[in-house]
């Protein structure tokens, strides 16, 4: 009898913790060795899994094993409260769903607390709120992964939202963004403009248009925006596109078409002269084998007559650019006659041009038309970085390896800190008022259909040295 009665208990008893362990609720027993540090004394029921737990925890498996630091510490105010002898309930929020656990302390016979038990079931949320937490979170991943910069604005300008995209035009962190009127971003002349179109916002006109924006680091942007009011709740919205390298296209292209019509105008121009200063010298010839008179002015307007001829020369090959002629040539020939072209600019400012040029360097294959312009540029950059009084030194070397040349341009005048030094060579950046930063790039790219390569070094206040590596092969 009491075996049969055994028999039936062990299987009502089998028959209940089966029951338990798919029961929605899940029911279990902490224990706590130190303020963070809980372990289970026990743990039935289908929670485990709602929570993310694979396996069921056996007694004495830390909470530490089987939840981040982070959440760990989202319960320890409520589970240190309940094993002080006080009851505590907390809502856990996953989303479209929650977790509603309870907490009681199991009082002992010195009334200390030794165990808590809990007991924790997942809560739904309405379709209606679901539908809007969905819809909710599809919008945020689209605004965070949208290709354009977005940014979220209240009705008094203030940024309310900015995604990855705005801060990397911007070139400034959510921290930075968030909170600050959107008005301060603005180049100060454009901000009365901006704030009579925000005008316009706010009575519900979508509107469009461009500003200019200073980076971080002082360079300007131009950024085109469009603005809409109330897109999402009572926030404006305003999209900023970067047209800045668009911007600089479009004047490439009119400055390149510029430059085209100014270079056939510098060929025909030359060409005019040329035909009456050839008749001009000959007749100079002529009178100089008649008679001796006057020899010394003769020789004076001879020597000058060439000089002319030699700067239309010079204007001749820069106005055919494009065209290339490579052949066997000395490149301390072509150094040397580009000193004597800009000597009288150098003397002008007081500017003396050193030299220092090995002899017997190789014959290099190359358009000495094109290195001589490049060398032009070079110097001349070097002349007007100069003050007055300064000295531009201009040197020539072969490798180690002997298998290039280099020629060195250094001045000693203002030189560039390393936000400019980054931008040398880039179309249509400069930092001359009147400059349109073609020259560096057109040297740039001879230098490249020479197989050669640029350095530049440069330090604020300290010069800027130019190094031109040409193989010789």
């Amino acid at each position: 009898m009491n075996k049969q009665y055994e028999e039936v208990e062990i299987k009502r008893i089998a028959d209940f913790h089966n029951t338990l362990s798919h029961c929605p609720i899940h029911l279990f027993g902490l224990k706590r060795d130190g303020e963070g540090d809980y372990k289970f004394t026990y743990s039935a029921g289908s929670m485990l899994d709602g929570l993310g737990v694979s396996v069921k925890p056996l007694p004495g498996t830390s909470l530490k094993e089987l939840y981040s630091k982070e959440l760990i510490a989202e319960w320890t105010d409520q589970l240190e409260k309940a094993f002080s002898g006080k009851t505590q309930t907390a809502d856990i929020n996953l989303g479209v769903r929650s977790i509603r656990t309870t907490i009681y302390p199991v009082i002992g016979k010195n009334h200390d607390v030794q165990e808590v038990v809990g007991t924790s079931y997942m809560t739904s949320t309405t379709d209606t709120e679901m539908t809007q937490d969905q819809n909710l979170k599809k919008f945020k991943q689209l605004f965070n992964h949208a290709l354009e910069a977005i940014v979220l604005c209240r009705s008094n300008m203030e940024i309310a939202e900015v995604n990855d995209r705005a801060c990397e035009l911007l070139q400034l962190s959510k921290e930075e963004l968030i909170g600050r009127s959107a008005e301060e971003f603005f180049v100060r002349n454009g901000r009365a403009a901006i704030r009579k179109k925000w005008e316009e916002v706010l009575h519900g006109k979508k509107i469009t248009g461009e500003f200019r924006y200073r980076t971080p680091d002082g360079f300007v942007r131009e950024i085109e925006y469009s603005c809409q009011k109330d897109i999402v709740d009572h926030l404006h919205v305003t999209i900023l596109k970067d047209v800045t390298d668009q911007k600089l296209t479009e004047q490439k292209l009119l400055k390149a078409e510029a430059l085209n019509v100014v270079g056939e105008l510098a060929a025909g121009v030359a060409h005019e002269i040329r035909n009456p200063l050839t008749s001009l010298k000959g007749f100079v010839q002529l009178i100089q084998n008649q008679t001796n008179e006057f020899n010394q002015y003769l020789s004076i307007i001879l020597s000058e007559v060439d000089r002319i001829e030699h700067i239309i020369k010079e204007f001749l090959v820069l106005s055919k650019s494009n065209s290339q002629n490579f052949k066997m040539a000395c490149i301390t020939d072509i150094i040397k006659d580009t000193v004597d072209l800009l000597n009288t600019q150098a003397i002008m400012k007081n500017i003396e041009i050193k030299t220092e040029l090995e002899d017997q360097m190789p014959l290099v294959f190359c358009d000495s038309m094109q290195l001589k312009q490049v060398f032009i540029n070079f110097v001349k950059n070097a002349i007007e970085a100069s003050s007055i009084g300064d000295c531009v030194k201009v040197s020539m070397r072969l490798s180690d390896d002997k298998n290039n040349i280099q020629i060195q341009v250094r001045d000693y005048g203002c030189g560039m800190d390393e936000v400019v030094l980054k931008k040398i060579g880039k179309p249509f950046f400069t930092t001359k008022e009147e400059g349109t930063g073609l020259g560096m790039m057109v040297s740039t790219n001879i230098i490249k259909h020479h197989n050669g390569k640029l350095d530049v070094k440069s330090k604020k206040g300290k010069g800027t040295t130019f190094m031109i590596t040409i193989p010789v092969k």
